[in-house]
């Protein structure tokens, strides 16, 4: 369904609002939404979702419910030729958030729904598209048709936090990969071809300095019982003074970055390893101690994927190595860890 861009998101649906008149933010004003606290909030009621446009609809509706007095608009054209996912009016600042989805192949009940997600693949032009998201949002800044803007990337892909296997991939200047700094000018590599560059032959132009930090979002039991991780990326976007005969400045104007109060289920781990490990004389834990200290902790992630971290993802020995993400976690026995 397509959103009025002058409506309200309502569980039921858009409500007409009259316009929001525009007012000059405040750096504390701007500092009032944290993405990375509503995608943890948004975590506890939703860990996967059926499509992009869900994923659109239920991030609305989140963003509503941590702040009652925001004003948020789905699907907005800012101008004739951009189409925006998300607009926000939140305390005199206009927040362009766009969004994408990027699913791999998933079959499985949660929570007591069927879902079905089909491998999209083309995951080169994907990461094109995504650095094409930060571009025009940098635009819209710039143009005085945001004060700030956010792209946030959901997906349970592991090759779009991972390095590239090949030496030389066609989309080596858009990897996403965690720790990738994002600056200049990207563009496709020479031996691309026109199936794949196709519409989308013209180099990005970024004006601000972008790294990529994966955080994680959920993990999902899938039909075969396996284990399935959802990450997302969340790049910060200001605008660019505008100069005479020029479309965007070489050099950003960059807002603070936002207080960042969420913690992933890493970091709530290693919290609750440290502590086990001080208590211990070997300095040593189990699984189910960790588990246990995290629920004294007040933690909010559930046992299946506190345990998918420490045996594999945050385990440098683990029997599955293709699985570890992060040097954090050494097996020493049957059933103990310690911190590396």
């Amino acid at each position: 369904m397509r959103q009025h861009p002058s409506s309200r998101i309502t569980p039921a649906g858009p409500v007409a609002m009259d316009p929001v008149p525009c007012t000059t933010p405040t750096i504390g004003a701007i500092m009032t939404f944290d993405p990375h606290h509503v995608m943890a909030r948004l975590a506890v009621q939703r860990t996967i979702f059926h499509s992009e446009a869900d994923f659109q609809h239920a991030l609305a509706w989140q963003i509503q419910c941590e702040h009652p007095d925001a004003r948020v608009r789905l699907h907005t054209r800012p101008t004739r030729e951009i189409r925006l996912d998300l607009l926000v009016h939140l305390d005199g600042v206009r927040i362009a958030i766009e969004l994408k989805h990027l699913a791999a192949a998933f079959s499985g009940v949660v929570a007591g729904e069927n879902f079905e997600l089909l491998n999209q693949a083309a995951q080169d032009i994907a990461r094109h598209d995504v650095i094409k998201d930060v571009v025009r949002l940098e635009r819209l800044v710039a143009d005085g048709l945001a004060d700030v803007g956010w792209s946030v990337t959901l997906s349970n892909d592991h090759t779009f936090w991972r390095p590239a296997r090949k030496v030389d991939p066609i989309d080596a200047a858009f990897r996403l990969h965690e720790g990738r700094q994002l600056s200049g000018t990207l563009g496709w590599a020479a031996n691309a071809g026109k199936g794949t560059t196709v519409k989308r032959d013209v180099p990005h132009v970024l004006a601000g300095h972008y790294q990529c930090n994966w955080r994680d979002y959920s993990t999902v039991i899938d039909s075969s019982g396996r284990p399935r991780d959802f990450r997302y990326l969340c790049f910060a976007v200001a605008g660019v003074p505008r100069v005479p005969g020029s479309r965007l400045a070489e050099t950003p104007v960059v807002a603070p970055a936002p207080r960042l109060t969420a913690v992933t289920a890493r970091d709530e781990i290693l919290e609750a390893a440290r502590t086990l490990a001080n208590r211990s004389a070997d300095k040593t834990f189990s699984v189910h101690e960790i588990v246990d200290q995290l629920r004294r902790q007040g933690s909010r992630y559930a046992e299946n994927t506190v345990r998918t971290h420490v045996v594999s993802r945050m385990c440098v020995n683990a029997p599955d190595h293709h699985a570890t993400v992060f040097a954090d976690l050494e097996r020493v026995g049957a059933g103990r860890y310690r911190l590396v």
